[in-house]
């Protein structure tokens, strides 16, 4: 048969069509979440550990408010909370690459910046899964409020409160919307 033969008959059979990339399943495994929220606790005790003085930022970073008002989170629809956490795990992102690229004061904890900047790429295509992307895209501007924080204690603190709060709130309750 030869290699051309080959070729054209696994062709055929579909063994090497261009692979396309399956659509994000939502995630709705708590354990998962949990996972990463313990692990948000465990970096926010080593910081706390590291700065046992002061560790302030060179500069001022805008992460969204993680203060949750469960009466008023219930009212809002999918697409708002969606709006909400999209938002906030984007300015923590942006906060966070912010603060790392700060040498040499953030050395310290730089390994710790590593691992968050990373978690919190999982969590977006967690909340991609979820159709947060899409629902924050077509959701006007919110005003949802926002913090300035000024030490890295801080940051790792609203990061971890964000995890337990917003974000978890947000997946449980489309998990549940969907059955799952």
């Amino acid at each position: 048969m030869g290699i051309p033969g080959l070729t054209a008959f696994l062709l055929m059979l579909g063994f090497l069509a261009p692979a396309v990339p399956a659509p994000l399943r939502p995630l709705c495994d708590q354990r998962v979440m949990d996972k990463y929220i313990q692990d948000a606790s465990k970096v926010e005790s080593e910081i706390a550990e590291l700065c046992k003085a002061s560790c302030d930022l060179p500069g001022h970073v805008t992460v969204l408010d993680t203060r949750v008002n469960f009466p008023a989170w219930s009212a809002m629809n999918r697409s708002s909370q969606a709006s909400e956490v999209w938002r906030g795990q984007a300015l923590l992102s942006a906060a966070v690459s912010r603060v790392k690229g700060q040498q040499p004061a953030t050395q310290p904890f730089r390994h710790q910046l590593e691992v968050i900047e990373s978690y919190l790429r999982s969590i977006r295509e967690i909340l991609r899964g979820h159709g947060a992307q899409v629902a924050a895209a077509a959701q006007e501007e919110i005003s949802a409020r926002t913090l300035s924080v000024q030490t890295v204690n801080k940051l790792f603190s609203i990061y971890s409160s964000f995890l337990r709060g917003k974000v978890n709130l947000f997946i449980a309750g489309a998990c549940k919307d969907s059955g799952r």
